[in-house]
């Protein structure tokens, strides 16, 4: 729960009785609610949802500026470069380790779900071994 909502009870019995109680109120009350968005703002480009090449488009793009080595998977799978025109990337094509993060995690998660004989009927995009190469390949550019 949010500090900012209880002490916003306060606030309007400080509006009808006005003391020194109030004051004290209004200033707690300002700090914390001010720490919280100090707080939010600061880690806002920390998250690779942020910075991911999520369309076709974003993907052609980086693919065709930086080349293979910013997609683990084939074609454009499995990204590890932030996106062109990001904060964080700058139109760099350095590979992003929270981007080798969330490839290897979901190449994990892929690599259990073809493994199961209920998805093995179905045809998948890649086979199970396919996903455990891509797995491999990010966790040793992850140990580097």
């Amino acid at each position: 729960m949010n500090f900012c909502v209880v002490f916003d009870v306060c606030m309007c019995v400080c509006v009808l009785t006005f003391s020194f109680r109030c004051i004290l109120y209004i200033i707690v009350y300002y700090s914390i609610c001010f720490s919280f968005m100090i707080t939010k703002y600061s880690r806002r480009g920390s998250k690779w949802s942020r910075v991911a090449p999520r369309s076709i488009g974003e993907r052609s793009a980086v693919l065709s500026k930086c080349g293979r080595r910013c997609f683990l998977g084939s074609e454009k799978t499995f990204p590890i470069c932030a996106r062109l025109g990001s904060v964080s990337s700058s139109n760099t094509c350095k590979i992003n380790r929270l981007g080798v993060q969330a490839a290897y995690i979901r190449a994990r998660e892929w690599a259990s779900i073809t493994a199961r004989k209920k998805y093995l009927s179905k045809k998948s995009a890649h086979s199970h071994r396919r996903y455990t190469a891509i797995a491999r390949k990010a966790k040793s550019i992850l140990s580097k």
